[in-house]
């Protein structure tokens, strides 16, 4: 079952509503996709293989100028590619997932291969691609409007010329070697028609990675930035901002924001005056009563 996100006024809800299967930017709303590759083959690891996850959310789940709830504090996703699990701050949000092709992945290909979570949308006029890394202010100036729509457009030729297009939905595929119609670090898919249009490396064999949304209009944001609010606890992340991090020995992937504690509020002192006049009041009204 995917999950979907609804639109209402400003707020994304996270959501069971299904979809009949994976969906590329040409949606609007691509499905948010983990790629991992290996693309050096050693003599201690000759295989170059890959593999291919749908998460079961969509990009906007992630979309902080749509002010989507995965990109605000106190957030903390954990897909268990071991157990074919999803939860969403502890709690299960999704079981019916098959993310074996995880673990076939790693147990042929070694600790250089790289990975990468991305999703796009290239049907708005503000096209959108959000994507991992940790882009340089370097690589943020060239990444122009042209750049970014082009790589919006070309990922959905990733799905187009692969066997994995349509066909998965919370589910996942492994190429074993690079001559599979699904290998993602082909020229033809991950490389040329995605990569070459984003202005820094998307995909790495680093643990941790923060997630971008590139815009069409040339400018860049930083998903789960939490720069001025105060009080925010961002221990554990990188760069002080949400946190994409996979552990390929637990097989888990997390994405995880800045905590911060939810406290009461404390009433202004008007708002004493008044329940002090509002008790008077009833105190009063209690005595007529009494007396009558």
């Amino acid at each position: 079952m995917k999950l979907q996100t609804i639109v209402a006024a400003v707020a994304l809800i996270a959501t069971g509503a299904a979809n009949a299967s994976l969906q590329d930017g040409r949606s609007g709303n691509g499905s948010l996709t983990f790629l991992a590759f290996d693309n050096v083959s050693t003599g201690a690891n000759p295989a170059v293989g890959s593999v291919f996850i749908d998460l079961g959310y969509e990009i906007n789940a992630f979309d902080p100028l749509l002010g989507a709830n995965l990109s605000t504090v106190n957030n903390k996703v954990v897909w268990n590619f071991n157990n074919n699990t999803i939860t969403q701050n502890g709690a299960v949000v999704s079981a019916n997932n098959d993310f074996s092709a995880f673990a076939s992945f790693v147990a042929a290909n070694g600790a250089d291969a790289k990975w990468v979570v991305a999703g796009t949308d290239s049907l708005s006029i503000a096209q959108r691609v959000v994507t991992t890394g940790t882009p340089t202010a370097s690589n943020l100036s060239q990444q122009v409007s042209s750049s970014t729509a082009n790589s919006a457009g070309k990922f959905n030729f990733m799905y187009d010329n692969s066997g994995v297009s349509g066909a998965v939905d919370n589910g996942s595929y492994f190429a074993p070697n690079a001559g599979d119609a699904s290998y993602v670090a082909k020229t033809s898919n991950f490389s040329t028609n995605f990569q070459n249009s984003m202005r820094w490396a998307t995909s790495t064999a680093n643990t941790s990675n923060n997630l971008w949304m590139a815009i069409g209009d040339g400018s860049e944001v930083r998903v789960g930035d939490v720069t001025g609010i105060v009080g925010a606890d961002t221990t554990g992340l990188l760069n002080g901002a949400g946190t994409f991090t996979l552990d390929k020995a637990a097989g888990t992937l997390t994405w995880q924001t800045a905590s911060l504690a939810v406290t009461p509020a404390v009433p202004e002192p008007q708002g004493y005056a008044l329940a002090l006049v509002g008790l008077a009041a009833i105190g009063f009204i209690a005595r007529r009563r009494s007396v009558k």
